[in-house]
């Protein structure tokens, strides 16, 4: 299999959102072949070739403990003294490095299309997130939206985010066009219970309204107090993308379990220690 194939098919996998792992050759003495590659999936299908032989059924079965370990790994072969022992003469030695490639992208879902929205959803996908959005808004009112997005789901309802096909450990902004369809919103969100993260764009007194209406329909204080509301890092600006890159930051400093200070204060702080 030519390179510009393998490329194709690791395109293809990272598209179905399968996981592989790379072997190059790195090094390779007494063979044949001194350069090669091949994609190895879980499941032990491959596809190109590091040589065949016991040399490739070891790195198959290295590549594959890489994909259960979520890890890298190089590795050095040396079959010399079993084939000379069968009478061989060959130095049979070969070392591969193996990547483990994951296919997998944290999914943020974007509930309402507006200006806010679509600028979330652009400034998502520049840092790796799958970007899915929610509206009962269609083409024709939220077209711009719609495209800046990997995935649309239409609701009939804001409310019926808490049935739509959605992965868990999702994380979720809100950012509809009113206090009414964000509580609607937000509660069907709180109703899934498995959210990895729920943020609601808004004022402190919207989200205050929201909130009380939503604990007076009965949704548990606990469930509340795991919304960030107001979403967002307090870095100024008043304009859609300014307020969209406050979100997407907060998302990272979250995905990322960091505190969002600023490094050169952690940088005092490690010399201080």
């Amino acid at each position: 299999m030519e390179l510009y194939d393998l490329l194709l098919e690791q395109a293809e996998s990272l598209q179905k959102g399968q996981d592989f792992a790379v072997v190059t050759i790195a090094e390779a003495e007494g063979l044949a072949r001194t350069g090669g590659k091949m994609l190895v999936y879980p499941d032990g299908s491959f596809h190109g070739t590091v040589g065949g032989g016991m040399w490739e059924q070891c790195a198959l079965r290295d590549a594959r403990r890489c994909l259960e370990e979520r890890v890298n790994a190089v590795r050095a072969y040396d079959f010399s003294n079993e084939l000379q022992r069968a009478g061989i003469r060959c130095q049979g030695k070969l070392t591969v490095f193996i990547e483990y490639c994951s296919a997998a992208r944290t999914q943020l879902v974007v509930v309402g299309g507006g200006h806010v929205g679509r600028a979330v959803l652009r400034a998502a996908k520049t840092v790796g997130f799958a970007t899915t959005l929610l509206d009962t808004r269609g083409e024709t009112e939220i077209g711009d939206s719609i495209q800046a997005a990997d995935r649309f789901l239409a609701l009939e309802s804001f409310g019926d985010v808490g049935h739509a096909e959605l992965p868990a450990g999702a994380y979720y902004v809100i950012s509809t066009y009113g206090h009414q369809v964000d509580a609607a919103a937000l509660g069907g969100v709180l109703s899934r219970g498995d959210a990895a993260y729920i943020g609601m764009l808004g004022s402190r007194k919207k989200v205050a309204a929201i909130f009380s209406q939503l604990l007076q329909a009965g949704t548990e204080p606990a469930l509340l107090e795991q919304v960030c509301a107001p979403i967002g890092l307090d870095l100024g600006g008043e304009t859609p993308e300014e307020v969209a890159l406050s979100i997407v930051s907060q998302l990272l400093m979250v995905k990322h379990r960091r505190s969002g200070r600023p490094l050169k204060e952690l940088y005092a702080d490690d010399r201080d220690n």
